[in-house]
């Protein structure tokens, strides 16, 4: 048996410095766990932070190549080089952590195949969710149920800016700069704001749940970017409902139904009181039933907590020389699940129309709305405030119908002459 594993970390941030930390404060208490040592032989950081112990290099192939060290544990993010490093690692016989959810979620297919070529493993608990065990749960706790549906609040930088949206009923560019004042979204926040980083954790969830590459490409994705407070406020105070952006994914007799857009949801909702940076994931298996997972989905010390489990769990195998033996990760290579269009889903949603307030605007609309069969709950006319010029808003509520037909029925209705400005159409989430 191995009496010490030797870590080489790619990338020393602020997620690598909190895997350091965890290592060292709670040191006796994991190589109790792992029944061996654990140590950071080095890091590769162009910064050249000073170390506690190990060595620092400003090449991570000086890791790879470095025959002491077990595993890689790549920190970095991106597509590139983070893409590279983890393949060259695994072809060097490295077994690999990361928490990369991006370069994951674009090379699935290429880094399985690679660490199964190798019998290697490749661990990534704190790409989804941060702290949440969420990937652990798919993969060994719920490993008996076959799963119906996976929803979630995915990211924390939106959650935050919709949480203040509806709480202080600010506007969303003042959401957002608050966001970035508190250190919860970037400089260019793109990536999060556009649905992009939940759609990177939504494609690993699926395609460990249904054991089937989910690529990008397969997930209709919208951002929160043009969530305006009149929505929010309108539809939390004539319905109660909340918005959140959600992930979802369903699967059914046509195959996988996955989007990733900003929804709204009934205030007795699970999500509905995830505030702020907070995530939440909700499984439904045919055995189980409903499970939540919820806890922080970001922040120095919850993201370093799944890597260090990961480490933990990845060290026990590398102690005793099992590691890759068994992947980690299985699912069919050459396999794809049939993607259903969003065109052909079904929901009910949430209409808001801009309108000339003139007689004969709600019939017109109501007929082409009908004749594209989409059947209509409920009406809600706003009248202009006074000197507004954007006309009078519409609101409808539909029963569930087909969402190819309500992208009909809106071209036709975003065309005509009465109508000032582009339909606002949100899902509405049981």
């Amino acid at each position: 048996m191995k009496k010490s594993i030797k870590l080489g970390l790619v990338g020393y941030g602020t997620v690598g410095q909190g895997v350091a930390k965890i290592l060292r404060k709670n040191k006796s208490y994991i190589e109790h766990k792992i029944g061996a040592s654990v140590e950071i032989a080095g890091v590769c950081d162009l910064r050249k932070p000073r170390l506690d112990s190990g060595y620092c290099c400003a090449d991570y192939k000086q890791l790879i190549a470095d025959p002491e060290i077990d595993i890689i544990v790549e920190l970095i993010g991106g597509y590139e080089p983070a893409r590279s490093l983890i393949l060259e690692a695994l072809n060097a016989g490295k077994n690999v952590i990361t928490a990369n959810k991006a370069v994951l979620a674009k090379y699935w297919d290429e880094i399985f195949k690679t660490a199964s070529k190798n019998q290697r493993l490749v661990y990534f608990e704190a790409s989804v969710g941060g702290g949440i065990p969420v990937v652990q749960a798919l993969n060994e706790g719920l490993a008996a149920n076959q799963i119906q549906k996976i929803s979630g609040i995915l990211n924390g930088t939106t959650n935050y800016i919709l949480t203040e949206m509806t709480k202080q009923k600010i506007d969303f560019k003042s959401a957002l700069a608050k966001a970035q004042k508190a250190g919860f979204a970037e400089a260019n926040p793109t990536f999060d704001i556009e649905g992009i980083d939940t759609a990177h954790k939504l494609a690993i969830l699926c395609s460990l749940a249904w054991s089937r590459w989910v690529k990008l490409d397969d997930i209709s994705i919208s951002g929160i970017s043009k969530v305006t407070a009149e929505d929010i406020n309108f539809a939390k105070d004539e319905f109660g409902y909340v918005m959140k952006l959600l992930g979802s994914a369903k699967l059914s007799k046509q195959g996988l139904e996955v989007s990733v857009e900003p929804c709204l949801i009934s205030g007795s909702h699970p999500f509905a009181n995830v505030e702020q940076e907070y995530n939440a994931v909700l499984i439904r298996g045919d055995a189980v039933g409903d499970v939540m997972f919820y806890g922080k989905g970001a922040g120095q010390l919850p993201a370093a907590s799944a890597v260090v489990s990961d480490i933990i769990d990845l060290a026990k195998q590398v102690a005793v020389d099992t590691a890759g033996k068994l992947p980690y990760v299985k699912y069919g290579f050459s396999k794809r699940i049939k993607i259903v269009p969003q065109e052909q889903s079904y929901g009910c949603f949430y209409l808001r129309f801009s309108a000339i307030d003139k007689p004969g605007v709600l019939s017109t609309v109501s007929g082409i709305l009908s004749r594209c069969g989409v059947s209509i709950a409920s009406v809600y006319q706003k009248e202009p405030l006074s000197g507004s010029r954007r006309g009078a808003s519409i609101v409808m509520l539909t029963h569930r119908i087909k969402y190819g037909g309500l992208l009909r029925a809106l071209r036709q209705i975003d065309a005509l002459p009465v109508i000032k400005s582009k339909t606002v159409k949100f899902r509405i989430k049981d």
